[in-house]
């Protein structure tokens, strides 16, 4: 019984750490500013 319960505590850790990662891509996807600012000639630093 006891290696059931870590096979399963295992598998439940795997899954919270996998929707973190999950969550953590979309926030930190670099593709998001692109496609809020669709301008391709505007440059922040170039004056």
């Amino acid at each position: 019984m006891g290696i059931l319960t870590t096979v399963g505590f295992i598998v439940f850790l795997g899954m919270i750490l996998g929707v973190l990662i999950y969550f953590l891509r979309q926030a930190l996807d670099s593709n998001d500013s692109k496609r809020i600012d669709q301008h391709k000639d505007h440059d922040h630093f170039s004056q």
